[in-house]
């Protein structure tokens, strides 16, 4: 169990195994240090998760380039034909600089652009090309591979359950 082929890299048959990276993380209950407060409270976990996620994700992607972030607003661009910088940035909490530097990244490999719209002229709607259609498309597969082997230890309601309190705690 836990087990993810990568198909990063066409013929390649390295195995991602979500037990090896889940040894590197921290153990909270079990582990040589003392954590304290920190194995007691929401945050702490959540971020050991989110680095159990994002190492996954960064192996199934083998891009470096390519962070939960900018595949997250090439998602957002990808459901949301047209929708403003703004509303981008808005939707994942970022600042306008970052904001524009993931649309400018996506830009500039020849995934996304920048169009002005009908109803107003003066912003632009932000769309995906071709080639972001088939980025989005490669990137849709690893992601879901990446949060199977991050969710292989629980079961369908588990994931479930898990999802709807964690939307709890952010709306």
């Amino acid at each position: 169990m836990g087990k993810v082929k990568n198909h990063a890299n066409k013929g390649d048959a390295t195995l991602i195994t979500a037990d090896a990276v889940r040894r590197r993380a921290p153990k909270l209950q079990s582990g040589p240090l003392d954590y304290g407060q920190l194995k007691d409270i929401t945050g702490f976990p959540l971020k050991v998760v989110w680095i159990i996620g994002y190492t996954l994700l960064v192996k199934h992607v083998d891009d470096p380039a390519i962070t939960p972030q900018r595949v997250s607003m090439l998602e957002l661009i990808g459901s949301n034909p047209g929708a403003t910088q703004s509303q981008l940035g808005a939707a994942l909490g970022l600042s306008r600089p970052a904001t524009t530097l993931t649309i400018d990244f996506w830009q500039d490999r020849g995934c996304v652009d920048r169009r002005t719209e009908p109803k107003d002229r003066r912003s632009f709607g932000i769309h995906l090309t071709e080639e972001g259609e088939r980025q989005l498309a490669d990137l849709r597969q690893k992601v879901q591979m990446s949060d199977k082997a991050l969710t292989a230890n629980l079961s369908e309601d588990e994931i479930a359950q898990l999802r709807a309190l964690l939307a709890k705690i952010h709306q």
